[in-house]
């Protein structure tokens, strides 16, 4: 108990390193204990519940997500399951979730640090995210994209056959966030055009940028309640 206690603590001055693997899609993962919990990160980037939560906590409480309406989820690049959790855990929304995570080793450390395995209403599927929305045909109350290899996002998820398939897999009254990890000019650039993109397929998208721990995220943001029929 005493030893317990004390690594607690001390995990609030110093982070310890408990798992590490390697994995053929996300390369170095980490399972590391720091201001008393578990993150999972990679070579270059927190996939889950350090600084990624944070902003997803940010971009939610901006669009008041903990009083909205909801029924279901989809999460494309579910990770260790922060995103579920603040839904669950923190929101308390008893809804069903759809979790898409192609990496099996981060599939494996969810359920096993995370216990991703024990939310009821939870189907998590190991799955490349272009591939399900493309063959989707359920519609979900709020989507977050959150598909990183590392710190990337794959081309492929800003083109115009994934941006369509996402938008389809809106329901009426939907909410979709776009997260993405803003760290040079080449990026910014990136991103710039996938707002104008967001825009021109999906209608109203709104940007939304969020600091935490010196590192910029850009969140993009359709909201089908807010969109002009």
């Amino acid at each position: 108990m005493k030893n317990t206690i004390f690594k607690y603590l001390s995990s609030f001055l110093f982070t310890y390193p408990v798992e590490e693997r390697k994995s053929e899609v996300s390369g170095k993962i980490e399972i590391l204990y720091t201001n008393g919990r578990y993150v999972l990160d990679t070579a270059h980037v927190n996939y889950s519940f350090g600084g990624l939560h944070r902003v997803f906590q940010v971009a939610f409480s901006r669009l008041r997500i903990k009083k909205r309406e909801i029924k279901n989820a989809l999460i494309l690049g579910f990770g260790g399951g922060s995103v579920a959790s603040i839904l669950r855990d923190e929101y308390k929304k008893d809804i069903k979730i759809t979790g898409i995570e192609k990496d099996e080793v981060v599939i494996e450390l969810a359920k096993k640090y995370f216990n991703a395995g024990s939310y009821n209403g939870l189907s998590l599927h190991c799955e490349d995210a272009y591939d399900f929305v493309r063959l989707c045909t359920e519609k979900f109350d709020l989507i977050a994209m959150d598909v990183f290899v590392d710190i990337d996002i794959p081309d492929k998820f800003s083109d115009d056959v994934f941006l369509a398939a996402v938008n389809n897999c809106l329901s009426d009254r939907g909410i979709l966030f776009y997260n993405l990890v803003i760290y040079n000019e080449k990026i910014r650039d990136k991103g710039a055009n996938l707002y104008k993109q967001m825009n021109r397929l999906m209608g109203n998208v709104e940007w939304n940028r969020v600091f935490i721990q010196r590192t910029e995220n850009w969140i993009f943001v359709c909201d089908r309640t807010k969109i002009s029929k």
